[in-house]
């Protein structure tokens, strides 16, 4: 197995062809989940976005489809624009699309915000109405990606914006906010957040969503300067004056590839998010977003994750689960200062589970984590005790992902039974920390023969539980649907 190859995730789904970003949809629709995301079908690189279409009964199998949406109307066919990301409803007994529609006109990407319907959830109408959003508000420079959600008794739509251009650094993202009645005809409410300094220079991928009592608004920022993938921010929000008061910020993840992310409900009505696993902050590192198949694909969905919130106000995610989980021998080791092998698997098998707990007393002070393949490319991730960082450590990682050491600051120091799982699913590596309230996401690309996972403990000797499932945590493979 060499850097330049890639593994076929089995619990995460990929495309058969082409390229792949960011999920605009997944909703429950006439006895079966439909699932949208951005994409150019005939190719391995981004150009002339479409939306592809994959439909499954569980969130875990899925079967792709045709392209639900194709940009062949005048205001979105272009080689450097086409369908970009959106949102989907179910209203009635149809399924509406709301999208970007965008084209260059004399150098410079023209964003409009469009719909589409559809009676089966396969074949979208794009109506008369369309564009719905012609002109971006005020001094808007970017202007995309709606998100549609319906509140008391009317719609509302968050779209990603920018005082500036996205490129510049004094530019801050936003999100603005619009209502409608008929979900073709909006009014412009206003600027519903707009990010102080250092917290991006563009929101991508605006979403908002209540659990219990608290809104929360998430994000994908542009430039931001502590280089995190996603924020999410929880508070209390008031449509009708177009205002957002913060009360908690925190990340959904500190990899660099979770991005995009949507949140929307299963049909037992728990929220479910999905990102795209890429990042612009994993952009300029890796040349033409890492390794392919030839004339294959390029582009993994995030699997689901169960979205809840603890008692602080943090949001918790954890692997989306849709039966009750395996119950495999569980194996104890004490961890010190050199490292234990956790586990030890082929690198070319695409799928390896680890659920545990990390237990410590006050004098362990630190705990790592080791992600290895046989020619000593790895990935570090620590869990700091003494003062409350997550580090990451991609120095050494294989050609594809290496960059440097990043510290987040994250409310740990008190924590002394951590439940832990770790998913590594061909090139997908996944880590849950403290049921989901601490993620971490990447994609890896290993060499050698063997990919192991090892532990080592700093202060003091701290206990780890844990189980080890391979390949037959999800039964089936989603390519062979």
């Amino acid at each position: 197995m060499s850097g330049h190859e890639i593994v076929r995730p089995r619990w995460h789904f990929s495309p058969r062809h082409g390229w792949i970003n960011d999920p605009n949809g997944l909703v429950w629709f006439k006895g079966r989940y439909h699932m949208y995301f951005q994409c150019n079908p005939y190719h391995n690189e981004w150009g002339k976005m479409h939306w592809g279409h994959a439909v499954s009964e569980d969130l875990v199998h899925w079967k792709e489809c045709e392209p639900a949406l194709v940009p062949d109307q005048p205001y979105e066919d272009d080689q450097k624009g086409g369908c970009f990301s959106g949102s989907v409803v179910v209203h009635g007994n149809r399924l509406y699309a709301f999208y970007t529609a965008a084209i260059e006109q004399k150098g410079k990407i023209i964003q409009k915000q469009c719909a589409a319907y559809s009676e089966d959830g396969f074949t979208f109408v794009k109506p008369e109405e369309n564009p719905i959003i012609s002109e971006c508000p005020g001094d808007s420079v970017e202007f995309r990606d709606p998100k549609v959600i319906f509140c008391k008794d009317r719609w509302q739509m968050l779209v990603g914006g920018s005082s500036g251009a996205a490129s510049d650094l004094s530019s801050h993202g936003r999100i603005y906010l619009y209502h409608s009645r008929d979900l073709l005809h909006w009014d412009y409410d206003g600027i519903l957040y707009e990010a102080q300094d250092g917290e991006g220079t563009m929101f991508e991928c605006p979403d908002i969503f209540k659990v219990g009592e608290k809104w929360v608004i998430t994000v994908s920022p542009m430039n931001r300067t502590d280089f995190l993938p996603t924020l999410y921010m929880t508070g209390v929000a008031d449509f009708r004056n177009c205002v957002f008061c913060r009360e908690y910020t925190g990340t959904l993840d500190f990899g660099p590839h979770y991005y995009a992310s949507q949140v929307y409900r299963d049909r037992d009505n728990r929220l479910i998010s999905v990102a795209w696993l890429g990042g612009w902050d994993w952009m300029p590192w890796i040349d033409d977003h890492g390794p392919s198949e030839e004339n294959g694909y390029r582009g993994i969905i995030a699997f689901p994750r169960l979205i809840s919130m603890d008692k602080a106000g943090r949001l918790r995610m954890e692997p989306y689960q849709n039966a009750a989980p395996q119950v495999s021998s569980e194996t104890e080791v004490t961890v010190r200062g050199s490292s234990v092998l956790l586990s030890d698997t082929d690198g070319t098998k695409s799928a390896v589970r680890l659920r545990g707990f990390v237990s410590r007393t006050d004098a362990v002070t630190a705990v790592k984590f080791l992600f290895c393949d046989d020619e000593h490319h790895h990935i570090e991730l620590t869990l700091d005790f003494l003062f409350g960082n997550i580090i990451t450590d991609f120095r050494e990682a294989d050609p594809w992902t290496r960059n440097g050491m990043r510290i987040y600051k994250a409310e740990i120091e008190r924590e002394k039974e951590i439940r832990f799982e770790i998913i590594r699913d061909g090139n997908v590596l996944e880590v849950y920390w403290l049921d989901g309230t601490y993620n971490f996401t990447s994609m890896i690309y290993p060499t050698g023969g063997m990919f192991r996972i090892l532990a080592s403990a700093r202060g003091a000797g701290a206990r780890i539980r844990y189980s080890v499932q391979e390949g037959e945590w999800m039964p089936k493979a989603a390519s062979d649907v």
